[in-house]
This record gives C-alpha cells, sequence and structure tokens, in this order.
C-alpha cells in the first residue's frame, strides 16, 4: 500500500470567530484594482460553495475583496429572480457552478460596465446573483438586453446600494468560518481522491494550530487537553515567529467526518485563544 502525502493550508487569518460583522481579507494580490475597474491585472478568482445556516445555497467568489481597494463608487447589484429556487443542494450547485456562473460572468466582468460578478444564491423560492460596479447605468442596460439571463429566468428585479465597504459581501454572502472550513475540506478530500484516496479508510490526521509567541502556556495548555480528547501531541515549539502545536488523531476523511474533527479541533483552538491553520495526511489506498 503505497502513501503519498498531501496538505493544504487553511488561511487561518480569515477564519475570525466575528467572521459576519469583520473586515478579515488579506491583500493577497500584488495588483489590487483602483476606481478604474473592479477585476485587475494578475486578480486570481476562487469560487466556493455551501450552504448557509438559513438554508440558502452560495456560490461565492471568496477572493475578489482581496483584489479591490475599498472606493465610495462601488455599488452593490442584486438581480432576483422569484419563482426560481431550487430545495436540493447537489441541483443547486450544477444550476450555480454550470448555468448561473457562464451565463452572468460574461456580462457582469465586461470591463467597459466597471463590474464584477462575486456571488449567487439559491432558497427554495428565488435566485439572487450580485455584482459590484462602478456603472450601474450601463450594467443595467447590458444586464436587462442580455439573453444570458433570459434563459436563467423570468420576473427579474434589479436593485443597487452604495456598499463602499462590501457589507453585503461580507456579512450576506461569505461563508462563516465553519462553513469556510467545510470548503478547504472538501478540496483536500477532492485532491486526495484524484490521487487514490479511499476515504473510507482511517487516516492519521494531523492538525496545526497557531499561537503569537507570548501565548506559549496557552499552547501548552491546549496540548494538555488535547491529549485527554485523545489526540496524539506531535509538536509544541517557536517556528517562523509563532507557537506551533500540532496532534493528530485517526479519522475517516469523508466531508462528513473529517468536519466533525475540523470542528472539534477549530473549538478547541477557540477556546485557548489559538488559530487553526490547517490539517493533512497521507493519501490511503487500497
Amino acid at each position: 500500500m503505497k502513501r503519498f502525502f498531501t496538505s493544504i493550508a487553511i488561511l487561518a487569518t480569515m477564519l475570525c470567530a466575528s467572521a459576519q460583522n469583520q473586515l478579515f481579507f488579506k491583500h493577497m494580490f500584488e495588483n489590487k484594482t483602483s476606481d478604474e475597474s473592479i477585476v485587475g491585472y494578475g486578480y486570481r478568482d476562487d469560487w466556493g460553495f455551501y450552504k448557509s445556516d438559513d438554508g440558502r445555497f452560495i456560490l461565492i467568489d471568496m477572493a475578489i475583496l482581496s483584489a479591490v481597494e475599498p472606493s465610495a463608487g462601488i455599488i452593490c447589484c442584486n438581480m432576483t429572480f422569484n419563482g426560481e429556487g431550487c430545495k436540493s443542494e447537489e441541483e443547486a450547485k450544477t444550476i450555480l457552478e454550470s448555468k448561473v456562473k457562464p451565463a452572468i460572468e460574461s456580462l457582469a466582468n465586461d470591463k467597459k460596465n466597471k463590474s464584477a460578478y462575486v456571488a449567487a444564491s439559491m432558497d427554495s423560492s428565488k435566485l439572487e446573483i450580485y455584482a459590484y460596479t462602478y456603472n450601474t447605468e450601463e450594467l443595467k442596460k447590458e444586464i436587462e438586453k442580455s439573453k444570458f439571463v433570459g434563459r436563467i429566468g423570468k420576473n427579474m428585479n434589479i436593485s443597487f446600494k452604495n456598499d463602499q465597504n462590501w457589507n453585503i459581501y461580507q456579512s450576506k454572502l461569505f461563508p462563516d468560518q465553519w462553513n469556510y472550513q467545510k470548503i478547504q475540506n472538501q478540496r483536500i478530500i477532492e485532491d486526495l481522491q484524484a490521487k487514490g484516496d479511499v476515504n473510507t479508510k482511517l487516516h492519521i490526521v494531523s492538525h496545526f494550530i497557531s499561537f503569537p509567541l507570548d501565548k506559549k502556556e496557552n499552547a501548552n495548555n491546549l496540548a494538555a487537553k488535547a491529549k485527554t480528547w485523545k489526540y496524539y501531541v506531535d509538536q509544541v515549539e517557536e517556528e517562523e515567529g509563532v507557537v506551533k502545536v500540532v496532534f493528530s488523531k485517526k479519522s475517516k476523511t469523508d466531508i462528513e467526518s473529517i468536519t466533525t474533527v475540523t470542528n472539534e479541533v477549530m473549538n478547541l483552538a477557540k477556546e485557548f485563544g489559538g488559530e487553526y491553520v490547517e490539517w493533512s495526511t497521507r493519501v490511503m489506498r487500497d
């Protein structure tokens, strides 16, 4: 049986406990845009899909605000299609990724509109599409005459709201830390499976938590409690300006199993003032 190591970093700086109320996005791109356009040179999108606590299915570009400077000229455009809802998570994912995103992306991301499509959400009764723009009149005109939108649904309503700090994007659309982590979990699983992993097998999964240097006592206390929860503590040491704690536990790597574990570890990290960073494991083949 061959094993291959794989891991992915989960950006702990984006996992604030008060994610619904704070600006917790880092500028990750060298070339952020000004008020001349929304999507600038060097921008890389990062689409994630999740089900929110209030039952909406949301497909969102989780990176776009990192590439855009806040500006008084930015307007949030909301397109609502009543009667175009969906109750199934799998069906909603298919509709949002294969139908809605391609249809509106080319329209909203047209440079002359100075706009960018950022998210879409569905519940049981409606579809909503969100874009940010500097040019409401041009975007509205293009939307209303677009054949693409006609293919998505009828009974469309369009509204615009000043949102220079992207509050709608952050408070209504961006996943909280739990859903954000679940999205990352799914990505790791897909990476593992692409390498031949069997997720029903028990894996030794290592979890990484970081603390500020002046919180080493907290890190040691976390490690002590992790042991009482049947985790094997691999490491507690200073590394690259932080105190790094690594502990391991056997787990299956299907989405339900690993999310149960990451939620447990995130709660444990939060209790002691640490930040959950990532998990890693090895590919397990038959």
